[in-house]
């Protein structure tokens, strides 16, 4: 081992007095990293708060949007049954001449072909229930009535129209069920 000089004594005592009068008092350290902290602490206060504040515009862009959406479906759709109505004033109009029930029977046939056109041609569809085994996912059932010839769970009877609208049960088919 080597022997220290008492010169190089020295020197170390006076580096290492240095080094300890330039480092902060540990109160002084704990005080500005508190400081620091508390400044990031607000910084990430402010970018929640930004944050929050653009996503309540998002939702409040995306709630307006949607309700346009809806206002222009809704108006693509009176738009479609217009003609409807026209046809509906036609047949209106007629009874007021000497009509006979035969030609307003065929005027309602028409009036309601073309209605139905139009709500398929949006994505509606009537479902065929009878003869069909009984799913109460597609169908009401009013009554179970014994029936010969005819197996159990047998949809019989139509009370009522099903409808589906897009692969999606609209309405469905009240039925009369075999036992």
């Amino acid at each position: 081992m080597e022997e220290k000089k008492p010169d190089q004594e020295i020197e170390s005592v006076e580096a290492l007095e240095d080094s300890v009068a330039e480092a902060p008092a540990p109160e002084e350290s704990l005080q500005e990293r508190l400081r620091i902290l508390q400044e990031e602490n607000l910084q990430t206060k402010e970018q929640l708060l930004r944050l929050a504040a653009e996503f309540d515009n998002y939702r409040k862009r995306m709630e307006r949007d949607l309700g346009v959406t809806i206002l222009n479906a809704n108006a693509d759709l009176v738009l479609s049954l217009l003609p409807v109505v026209d046809d509906l004033e036609r047949v209106l109009s007629a009874e007021k001449t000497a009509v006979t029930a035969e030609a307003m029977g065929e005027a309602v046939r028409l009036v309601y072909k073309n209605f139905m056109r139009i709500l398929q041609d949006a994505g509606l569809a009537a479902m065929n229930a009878v003869d069909q085994p009984f799913d109460p996912e597609k169908h009401d059932a009013l009554l179970h009535v014994p029936v010969e010839g005819k197996a159990p769970d047998l949809v019989v009877e139509e009370h009522k129209k099903g409808y589906t609208f897009r692969d999606r049960v609209l309405r469905h088919a009240q039925v009369i069920v075999s036992k």
